[in-house]
């Protein structure tokens, strides 16, 4: 009889290609789609792993069985029929089980680890491997966040360079002390990994690693100092003066390692300067609600920089947008386009995610500071208690009886007071999930946590802490993104005004959705990951993806306008525009000055013709440019 295991293997759906999600800055799309994709696919060795247990499980108890049975066994032909079952499924267990079905699992592994870490190297510095203890679904979830708030710097840098050739604009940020170069840090994986291992303080880690390369060397010297020394037929001079090089050897790396402490205590000052200059807010891990390393400030200083340079270009292009509309009066005015959005934009921006999140959770806050309070109050006292019973306990005088009962009294306090240290923990994990739960309850600007966060995200690996943290800034970047969002809604309206002076160029970033991006930068949405079936562990099928419909977001209309830039020779001396869409008056502008019918220029259908020429062989040869904005209206 053939061995067999009735455990139902994993049903996978591979698909053929990650989502590439079509949302643009107006749908404001989130990251939950693409990382459930690639969650899908990094679940599959774990899920395969708990079915081999699941079968050697049933493999395990079946044996268990039999061993029941063989003590119940009542002949001889009997017992060995017994023991035949036992050694077939023994045998499975070790062959099959342990043996080639774990070998196909560790290809299977294999297969999804190459396609991983092939992604995370196309990624980089987006991706961050984790260290030897690799946690597939976290460094995902933090990747593609930061592909996303990528996609939401690089439209309004993008916007704010190309108008920077009419208005200048500053594309450096000082903050923290650091001097950013926005247009750098969008365009440059290098440039943006140097900033992370600056704020990191990759530089100490640096001298670190070279002072314990310096103390492994002296380490080997003390060794085969040690060794020479034990020799018995040293010399009485030779062992003197061993002695004294091992001593000094000693001497100098007691210094180096000392030296190497000042060096951590340096990285530490660094970071923690830096990490002082977040809001509060943003250091949910400063003490309320959990602590945290080096490693963990330094993530939550960069997303914080990365909002502040958002801020810093979105700021940047409303009073851009507004020196545009002063310089360029006159087609504005005849527009007649509705002004920016001020009074709205800066509701956005003094809005107090501070106090909404503060307000919904101060409660439970008081009744966890009243209960931690409470149980670390019970908890200092039995450790008097027990300080106290400890000190009579050593009393040399003790007598056997009082040493017996206060051992049990002992005993009980300390029992008494690891139930109430497990209560604190208890009590302080729900208050963790209430405080998330509360937040998760919020809504902003008319949208609930889901629409901000992706909250179909299916993953266990973060802590509380790191969530809170990261949906404090989350709704801080939503804001960001929202203010946004506002403001292109208005660009999008003004569209005619933005392509009468040559800003029409424009709307190709403004359109891009975050599909375009991913694959702009390089991401491989196929997928071609080959897994076999595997008897009792797994079935997998290729799913089709299915591609969503880009957002409809361009709803705008530059109808009646035609923009000429003059910078080319064969440009010159002409005098002839024409504008072909629109209805009404049409107008002329040269360099945003308007040219008046009949006075340097005539009309004639829907072409205007110059008296003179706006560029001329003079104009030309001195490398100066003209605009010419025909606008019929």
């Amino acid at each position: 009889m053939t061995e067999t295991s009735d455990v139902k293997p994993v049903e996978a759906e591979i698909p053929s290609a990650l989502a590439c999600p079509e949302g643009d800055i107006f749908s404001l799309p989130t990251k939950d789609e693409i990382v459930n994709a690639f969650n899908e696919m990094a679940a599959i060795p774990g899920q395969m792993q708990a079915k081999v247990q699941e079968m050697k499980a049933e493999k395990e108890k079946e044996i268990a069985d039999l061993y029941k049975q063989l003590e119940e066994a009542e002949t001889e032909e009997a017992r060995l029929a017994i023991l035949k079952q036992i050694d077939e499924k023994e045998n499975y267990v070790k062959t099959q089980i342990e043996g080639a079905i774990q070998e196909q699992i560790d290809d299977v592994v294999k297969t999804v680890e190459d396609f991983v870490d092939t992604l995370a190297t196309i990624l980089s510095p987006y991706w961050d491997k984790d260290g030897l203890n690799r946690d597939w679904q976290k460094e995902a979830r933090s990747a593609f966040q930061e592909l996303l708030e990528e996609f939401h710097t690089y439209i309004p840098t993008k916007v704010a360079e190309l108008i920077s050739a009419i208005v200048p604009i500053s594309f450096t940020l000082p903050i923290m002390g650091l001097s950013i170069d926005v247009l750098k840090l969008i365009t440059s994986p290098a440039y943006k990994q140097e900033l992370i291992d600056q704020i990191s303080g990759v530089s100490f880690d640096l001298q670190i690693v070279e002072k314990f390369k310096e103390v492994q060397k002296i380490n080997e010297d003390i060794d085969k100092l040690v060794e020479e020394l034990a020799d018995p037929d040293i010399s009485i001079d030779d062992h003197i003066k061993k002695t004294e090089e091992l001593e000094a050897l000693q001497k100098k790396k007691t210094e180096m390692l000392g030296s190497i402490d000042d060096i951590y205590k340096l990285k530490d000052d660094f970071i923690d300067k830096l990490w002082k200059m977040v809001p509060e807010e943003f250091r949910q891990f400063d003490g309320e609600y959990g602590v945290v390393d080096n490693k963990g400030k330094a993530k939550i200083i960069w997303n914080y920089i990365k909002t502040e340079v958002k801020k810093f270009m979105q700021l940047g292009l409303i009073d851009v947008f507004n020196k545009l509309i002063g310089i360029f009066d006159k087609i504005w005015s005849l527009l007649g386009l509705p002004s920016l959005p001020f009074s709205q934009l800066v509701d956005i921006m003094n809005f107090d995610i501070k106090k909404l999140v503060e307000d919904a959770i101060q409660t439970i806050k008081d009744q966890w500071k009243e209960l931690q309070k409470s149980l670390q109050t019970d908890i200092g006292k039995l450790d008097d208690k027990i300080e106290k019973l400890k000190e009579e306990l050593a009393d040399p005088d003790i007598s056997i009886d009082d040493h017996i009962k206060k051992t049990e009294e002992l005993e009980k306090l300390q029992l008494e007071k690891k139930d109430l240290e497990d209560k604190l923990i208890e009590e302080g994990d729900k208050f963790k999930n209430l405080i998330k739960d509360k937040i998760l309850g919020l809504s902003l600007f008319g949208f609930s946590m889901k629409d901000i966060l992706g909250l179909d995200i299916k993953s266990t690996t973060a802590s509380i802490e790191e969530e809170v943290s990261e949906i404090m800034l989350a709704l801080e970047d939503f804001r960001l993104n929202f203010h946004k969002k506002i403001l292109f809604d208005w660009v999008k309206i003004v569209k005619k005004f933005l392509s009468a002076i040559g800003l029409g160029a424009i709307f190709e970033f403004v359109f891009l959705t975050w599909c375009d991006f991913l694959k702009l930068i390089g991401m491989p949405m196929s997928i071609d990951l080959k897994i076999p079936a595997i008897a009792g562990v797994i079935t997998a099928v290729v799913k089709e993806t299915k591609s969503e419909s880009k957002p409809n977001s361009d709803d705008t209309s530059d109808d009646g306008i035609a923009f000429t830039k003059l910078n080319l020779e064969s440009q010159i001396d002409q005098t002839e525009f024409s504008v072909t869409t629109g209805t009404g008056t049409i107008h002329a502008f040269v360099d945003g000055e308007e040219v008046e019918e009949g006075s340097g220029m005539s009309i004639s259908g829907n072409t205007v013709t110059f008296d003179v020429a706006p560029l001329t062989q003079s104009l030309y040869d001195a490398g100066t440019t003209k605009d010419v904005s025909i606008i019929k209206i």
